[in-house]
């Protein structure tokens, strides 16, 4: 295996890893927005939504 393969298998990996952790935090908001919080977990991807958690954190 040459050396740029290896760096392209490096990359495709890391690519994958970062996407599954973006899917598994969606899919983990929409759970807790849904679930624990008693809304539409649809919502839970709306700008205002994210508006609102980022005020209640600062």
């Amino acid at each position: 295996m040459s050396s740029g393969e290896h760096i392209l298998r490096s990359l495709i990996r890391i690519v994958a890893i970062l996407l599954a952790g973006i899917l598994l935090f969606i899919i983990g908001s929409m759970i807790g927005y849904g679930a624990m919080g008693g809304g539409n977990p649809f919502k839970v991807l709306l700008p205002d939504v994210w508006r609102h958690i980022l005020e209640f954190i600062h």
